[in-house]
């Protein structure tokens, strides 16, 4: 999860869907491919095959994405990707706008870098192509082969229409050299802890404060941890009711709220929220803020002396994965699909998971990654790249609910009233829970 969490999934996209998709056939009943070899499929034409990859990623993460695939272009002479960039992966981005209408148009990309609660939609639809058949083929890209952790989120009813491809999850990061001369010696492990450390953590001069003690990033991903951590849960077992308006769900939100008016905490506002909460932090304007594991490569490169931890809790430790997956579009030719299976096989092997993760910050998926002898000597180098993959042992999975991404549009709105307009939380979540109940029965 990176950057763009506060844009989500407009209202109405599963109806959208359905309007693109009439004729396309149900998630069940989507083309069965298989990964045989495309060694040969080039050979009609003499050319490689062109593979159609829209992503979302810019930046300093856009520059590490351009050089692999150059990198596999040139070591695959019978394929070539053609990486296009199309705005943010975010529900509400530009991205999927232009893949809604690609879909209905019937001209799609081969591949998308579809952000991972956006799959349950797109799926129902039929709009993606299920992958179990390839894993089921490949040598060393089958389930088992993949960090399971980072497998949730990947499926729809049973079946795989994602491939880990940019994964994260919450982590909280702190400034170390403020730490010390707080004589504070170890990361928070609770919310009290972390409202405890930011008084002694906060500056004022004149009146006025220079250094806010926490400063998170106000997203609904972060939420879901707030919830799961106290005890509660977003939607009930039957995924037919919200439930984040209970007091297990609420605990998170009150004592963030609690530590505003304290005027230890604030928070950005705004579509670059997320990168001005980054700037605080790297530019000692907030000691301690939540945000994502791929923001690690950009704090790096800032050259401050900074620890990472596990996002504190309630009462549990918890925390959803983020960020997206690779998926392959159904109505893409077979030749394509098989093409861009190999891409993403060889995207997410070993060597280049881990030049990915050592990169950017984001997951390394694979077990024979993590297991190697070249991530474990990375790990003692730099410590604050394992703790996401620890962090996993704690990972819980969103609601596996096309209505989901509409929820989460009330949630936002929710701790946008909450956090910036100081709204009653349990008034506020109870509305929320309202908007979203009436959302969910609509599908």
């Amino acid at each position: 999860m990176k950057k763009h969490m506060k844009q989500v999934m407009i209202m109405g996209l599963a109806g959208a869907l359905a309007v693109g998709l009439v004729g396309c056939g149900s998630a069940s009943s989507s083309t069965t491919a298989t990964a045989d070899s495309t060694t040969n499929a080039s050979s009609k034409t003499g050319k490689p095959i062109e593979v159609t990859f829209w992503h979302g990623m810019s930046g300093q993460l856009g520059d590490v994405l351009k050089n692999m695939v150059d990198e596999f272009n040139k070591t695959h002479p019978d394929i070539h990707v053609n990486a296009i960039y199309q705005g943010s992966y975010s529900g509400k981005g530009p991205l999927q706008q232009k893949l809604l209408a690609a879909i209905a148009s019937g001209k799609v990309p081969d591949i998308v870098q579809l952000e991972i609660h956006s799959i349950p939609v797109f799926a129902a639809s039929g709009a993606l192509q299920s992958l179990d058949s390839y894993m089921a083929q490949s040598t060393d890209h089958k389930k088992s082969d993949f960090i399971q952790g980072l497998l949730k989120s990947t499926s729809y009813k049973g079946q795989t229409y994602g491939v880990p491809f940019n994964r994260s999850v919450p982590v909280f990061y702190y400034n170390d050299k403020m730490f010390k001369a707080a004589g504070i010696t170890e990361a928070p492990k609770t919310w009290d802890d972390v409202a405890k450390d930011a008084k002694l953590l906060t500056k004022k001069e004149n009146g006025k404060t220079t250094v806010y003690g926490f400063e998170p990033v106000n997203q609904w991903w972060f939420f879901e941890s707030l919830v799961w951590s106290g005890g509660g849960q977003l939607m009930n077992q039957g995924l037919t009711q919200a439930t984040f308006d209970t007091p297990a769900a609420e605990a998170g939100m009150k004592a963030w709220q609690q530590m505003k008016k304290d005027g230890v905490l604030t928070v950005q506002t705004g579509p670059k929220d997320w990168d001005q909460t980054i700037a605080d932090f790297t530019h000692g304007r907030a000691a301690m803020y939540v945000g994502s594991a791929g923001d690690m490569g950009q704090i790096e490169q800032s050259g401050m002396d900074f620890k990472a931890s596990y996002v504190p809790m309630v009462k549990q430790y918890a925390v959803p994965t983020g960020g997206a997956n690779a998926a392959i579009l159904a109505k893409a030719p077979e030749a394509e699909k098989q093409a861009a299976w190999k891409f993403i096989e060889w995207f997410t092997a070993k060597e280049q998971t881990i030049h990915w993760s050592q990169k950017t910050g984001y997951m390394p998926v694979m077990k024979s990654a993590v297991d190697s002898q070249q991530m474990k000597d990375y790990f003692k180098q730099k410590p604050n790249h394992q703790v996401p993959v620890e962090e996993l042992q704690y990972a819980q999975e969103a609601p596996l609910s096309p209505a989901y991404l509409q929820v989460t549009q009330y949630i936002q709105d929710a701790m946008d009233k909450i956090m910036v307009e100081n709204a009653n939380v349990d008034a506020t979540l109870k509305d929320a829970v309202k908007k979203s109940n009436a959302a969910i029965s609509q599908n």
